[in-house]
């Protein structure tokens, strides 16, 4: 029996972007210590209020990051208006700290449960509203091929459900290379 013995570590790899974390957290870090260093009251105060968006990134194993995405949006609707608060007084760390009582943490962290709220309710409800939608446009339908029916008589139908008269497959549902016979339609009587 002969041995393979090649070696495929030079071999070509498939050329693609390879998107990761690392590059991202990268571009993260720089940006966080950047604006900790610029607008440390801000980013107090973002600390904070965002913890529940960090919990949410942290636990949403899923691809696109839904979970996380819609509960961070809704979080930092609860925090921007302290944050707008931070900016027009004196915008310093006394007062970033000053803000995180247990009132303003309630209703950051409330915003954060609403986006959670957001998250698990939405898909059911958008679901149960294109059902609806696709059993109307199929009520549509059905009653297109009605007023179809009685027009040109049953013989329209009868391709439709893919039998022919005898009961065998229709010429166009059969294996191989048979050609559909096409009768031209006979004006209604």
């Amino acid at each position: 029996m002969a041995r393979i013995t090649e070696d495929y570590s030079n071999a070509p790899q498939p050329q693609g972007k390879k998107r990761g974390l690392g590059g991202n957290a990268s571009w993260i870090l720089i940006v966080s210590v950047t604006l900790f260093v610029i607008a440390l009251p801000t980013m107090i105060l973002l600390l904070f209020g965002m913890l529940p968006s960090m919990v949410a990134l942290i636990i949403d194993r899923s691809k696109g990051k839904s979970a996380a995405s819609t509960v961070s949006a809704v979080n930092f609707i609860g925090v921007f208006p302290y944050i707008m608060d931070l900016w027009k007084g004196g915008n310093n760390i006394d007062q970033a700290l000053g803000m995180l009582d247990i009132f303003t943490m309630l209703i950051m962290y409330s915003a954060a449960a609403m986006g959670w709220l957001l998250f698990m309710s939405a898909p059911p409800v958008i679901s149960s509203f294109v059902m609806v939608l696709q059993q109307r446009k199929i009520a549509n339908l059905r009653k297109q091929q009605k007023s179809l029916i009685e027009e040109w008589g049953p013989d329209v139908a009868a391709l439709t459900e893919g039998f022919n008269e005898e009961g065998g497959k229709a010429p166009h549902d059969l294996q191989g290379n048979a050609e559909p016979q096409i009768s031209e339609p006979t004006a209604p009587q």
